[in-house]
């Protein structure tokens, strides 16, 4: 892999950030190196030869006096139009895959003295290439939903009364999400308008390969896998946590747990149209936990692809 050193420790430290960072040439020079290290040659002159950078420009110039093929390594990336600098860019990277519950948009703000609108784009550029590839899971699966969202007692008396009139209850302006964890694996989750028997069990054949082990709660949305999967049902509500010492919830409720107090702690609140932005990046950050440094590089490789 191209950017870093694999002999480095795995704790990427800001000081080591910082020396090979120092400036938007070494940033842009990471994004080239990253973009086109498996290209042989110029794709103009078909020639062996190097890339010389064009001053004042995010680009490069082929180095043979007769081609001057020119490289724009931040093209069709999230860089391609920005006015922030890219060691800026790098920066929040490095903040947002460091930092165990997330980087508020204020904090953003604050940190960089750009506008809240410009902090608040890069952190959710950077989330989206967060998001984790839909792929099948299987062995032992765990699968749980949630609710996000302020509690009733919280709202404001009107609110309350018109969402018991349209018969919804007080959950209705929550926001559901599951999540479907494969132990030792991926996590795959999802917002979700409601969690009946159709929307879950729906994911749960689409995701999970059959003849998998999948461990959920009692809910009466879950029942009727058994065909499928073998289902394990924990039930929480006669005190069962773990059974068999293999199956429980415990680690998918943990995600949650986690996902709830990044919103909760760092961002306050979230609108339900960029909910799947934070959920996608306590996922990722999840699932990559035990990378250290490769979390930072991992997304440099995303912005690169």
């Amino acid at each position: 892999m191209v950017g870093f050193n694999l002999n480095q420790p795995m704790k990427y430290t800001i000081n080591q950030f910082r020396r090979e960072y120092p400036d938007d040439t070494a940033c842009l020079d990471a994004i080239l190196k990253l973009s086109y290290a498996k290209m042989p040659c110029c794709p103009q002159c078909s020639q062996k030869t190097t890339f010389k950078r064009i001053q004042g420009r995010r680009a490069y110039q082929c180095s043979d006096k007769d081609c001057q093929y020119q490289l724009y390594p931040t093209a069709g990336t999230v860089f391609e139009k920005t006015r922030t600098s890219l060691k800026d860019w790098f920066y929040i990277i490095y903040l947002m895959t460091s930092t165990r519950n997330g980087v508020s948009g204020k904090e953003i703000q604050r940190q960089l003295g750009v506008t809240y609108r410009c902090a608040w784009r890069m952190g959710h550029q950077i989330r989206k290439l967060m998001a984790m590839k839909d792929e099948i899971l299987s062995g032992i699966v765990e699968v749980d939903e949630t609710y996000i969202g302020g509690k009733s007692a919280n709202m404001h008396k009107k609110k309350r009364e018109r969402f018991n009139m349209n018969g919804k209850g007080l959950n209705s302006p929550k926001i559901g999400v599951i999540a479907l964890l494969q132990r030792n694996g991926n996590i795959i989750t999802q917002i979700i308008p409601q969690t009946d028997k159709s929307t879950l069990q729906g994911l749960i054949l689409k995701h999970v390969e059959k003849g998998s082990i999948v461990n959920t709660d009692s809910h009466n949305a879950y029942k009727g896998i058994d065909g499928v999967f073998k289902h394990m049902i924990i039930d929480h509500a006669n005190d069962e946590y773990v059974t068999d010492k293999v199956h429980h919830t415990n680690t998918v409720e943990g995600f949650f747990s986690h996902l709830k107090r990044t919103i909760k702690g760092t961002h306050i609140k979230v609108s339900k149209m960029y909910l799947q932005n934070y959920v996608n990046e306590c996922a990722f950050k999840y699932v990559n936990r035990g990378e250290g440094q490769m979390m930072f590089f991992n997304i440099l490789n995303r912005i690169a692809a």
